[in-house]
């Protein structure tokens, strides 16, 4: 990483941490860019340049911007879809993505506040929708094939129950922590699979 962008990331963390103190401190509504940018001592064009609107702010720590689709398709070509999606979990559990606590915070802001819970919900679809592609393509199946629609979709509802899961947690999961909550998970799907609804004509 260069210079430049050694600098942009810290001043990304800069903005973050300040909003994040106003947000707990105000309240996520009383809280205006402006004041965000005066506190972080940065100029509004300058904070509008890293992050348009409030919402994107927030949930920056919080979205995978592709890396589910970029974790899948560094895995071998040869390896069952199976596995190759258990490594793309745990993978993403186990990046580093700052400090636990802080990310706490920001989950709670979110959680109470509608805008960044709607905007960083359309962050999981859309990172949904570009692993149902990744699939399809490294099967070799056509776009919106229903089994890479719905593998897609159970792993993304898997992976949002075990963010739920390990920030309810009082503690800082270890890595070990992690891997063991994904596995008693699978156990637990693979021994009561759920139910998958049926229509049944009357007669």
């Amino acid at each position: 990483m260069g210079l430049r962008e050694r600098n942009a990331a810290r001043t990304r963390e800069t903005i973050i941490d300040t909003a994040l103190s106003l947000f707990l401190e105000r309240g996520y509504e009383a809280t205006k860019m402006e004041d965000i940018a005066e506190a972080a001592g940065i100029g509004t064009s300058t904070l509008y340049r890293y992050f348009p609107t409030k919402d994107l702010l927030i949930i920056e720590p919080l979205a995978f911007r592709g890396k589910l689709v970029e974790s899948l398709n560094s895995r071998p070509a040869d390896e069952p879809l199976d596995i190759a999606l258990g490594h793309v979990m745990t993978e993403l559990f186990l990046a580093d993505r700052g400090d636990p606590q802080q990310l706490r915070q920001i989950q709670q802001v979110v959680n109470a506040n509608p805008a960044p819970r709607m905007r960083l919900l359309e962050e999981f679809v859309s990172e949904r929708v570009r692993l149902e592609a990744a699939i399809a393509e490294r099967l070799d199946r056509p776009p919106h094939d229903v089994f890479c629609v719905m593998t897609a979709r159970l792993t993304t509802s898997l992976l949002e129950y075990m963010g739920d899961l390990a920030f309810r947690d009082e503690h800082d999961l270890s890595e070990e922590e992690i891997r063991e909550l994904f596995r008693s998970l699978a156990r637990q799907i693979e021994a009561e699979p759920p139910v998958f609804p049926v229509l049944r004509e009357a007669f």
